[in-house]
């Protein structure tokens, strides 16, 4: 009986240690350090997937150029293009080579074009289990938008897939259209409610997948991702997106709050940039007659980060202005949101003032 109850209790203990042991958790190095192998720190070739509604207008082995126009096609175009992203280019900046110094501007280095089906294929079978995906905003070529995923990519040594969606943004230069900003703004704005039933049906696409999906959207994109997310949202779909991040969006106030159940539903975490002087928002804010979601209100579900002290203003002018989603202050914060840290843990935030519109503000 004593041998039995002496055995009982040895294969206790040994259970209590086990357990113990199992509850200790990782160093967060290490998990960072497990996360990103790569440390982006030389020039690199990268892989930029894209899916486009642009039609497509000649070169159908480049990126750059006059590639993809500026009016939605009948069907998406899929495929890689390879940018050459220099170790030693400015943060924020992706300006082309200009055959002086290659080692602080970006290349395209060629364009590879899928189907749907090898699209999805080449996504799942990726070695990470995140994919980011980035939409641009108002009057955006295809090829700038190329370069931009790729700058995220590298500057935020983001270890996934980077898929960017181009809608058809921007005007011809050679239109009037270019200089009457107005007229491209109503032509652009048109364009992103078209395309808001196609990208719905690129986000159960790549959702498919099984991997972690990162959502970062800017501007007017937001006029093409909120209603398609919100609609897949209703049909059943629930947090298919792990950060579904909001830089300046250019989206009417009232209709968000609309959204906003569906939204938090669908996505882990919800963060939005926002700016009250933000030049181009307020321009919008004129235009459209009601104020935009990213002019720094409070939303229930939402973290509302003010990023206006960030913003170096030029002769008492906005400075980072509508782009402040590519400067390093911003990324340094999304670096961590894709880490998985809470928002009063991050570096450079603090919360704001309770008659403020925002919930926090980040530092300068």
């Amino acid at each position: 009986m004593k041998s039995v109850s002496k055995r009982f209790f040895l294969v206790s203990i040994l259970f209590f240690v086990s357990l113990v042991t199992a509850c200790v958790p990782t160093k967060i190095g290490e998990q960072i350090n497990k996360r990103i192998t790569d440390p982006f720190d030389e020039t690199k070739n990268l892989n930029v997937h894209f899916v486009t509604t642009r039609r497509e207008m000649g070169a159908k082995d480049r990126c750059e150029g006059n590639s993809f126009g500026f009016i939605t096609d009948i069907s998406p175009h899929y495929g890689i293009c390879i940018v050459n992203v220099p170790a030693k280019h400015v943060i924020g900046d992706i300006s082309l080579d200009n055959n002086q110094d290659k080692h602080t501007f970006f290349q395209f280095k060629g364009r590879v074009n899928t189907d749907e089906k090898e699209f999805l294929s080449k996504i799942k079978s990726s070695g990470s289990e995140e994919v980011l995906v980035f939409v641009h905003g108002f009057n955006v070529n295809f090829d700038e938008a190329v370069l931009r995923a790729g700058q995220i990519k590298y500057d935020l040594k983001f270890p996934g897939e980077v898929v960017v969606y181009s809608w058809p943004a921007g005007a011809d230069a050679g239109l009037l259209g270019q200089v009457m900003v107005k007229s491209t703004y109503d032509l652009n704005f048109t364009e992103a409610k078209i395309n808001r039933e196609p990208f719905a049906n690129f986000l159960k696409e790549i959702t498919s997948t099984g991997k972690k999906i990162q959502l970062v959207v800017h501007s007017m994109g937001h006029q093409v991702v909120l209603p398609s997310i919100a609609s897949l949202a209703k049909s059943g779909k629930s947090k298919f997106i792990s950060e579904l991040i909001l830089n300046a969006p250019d989206f009417d106030k009232n209709e968000f709050e609309l959204l906003l159940s569906d939204l938090t539903k669908s996505s882990e975490r919800i963060t939005l940039y926002c700016s009250p002087g933000d030049n181009a928002l307020i321009a919008s804010q004129k235009v459209n007659g009601a104020p935009r979601a990213g002019m720094c209100f409070k939303y229930s579900g939402v973290d509302v980060i003010n990023v206006n002290e960030v913003d170096d203003p030029v002769l008492g002018v906005g400075g980072l202005g509508h782009g402040y989603y590519s400067s390093r202050p911003i990324l340094t914060d999304i670096y961590q949101v894709l880490l998985g840290v809470s928002v009063d843990k991050r570096l450079f935030i603090r919360k704001s003032g309770p008659k403020n519109g925002e919930n926090f503000v980040l530092r300068k």
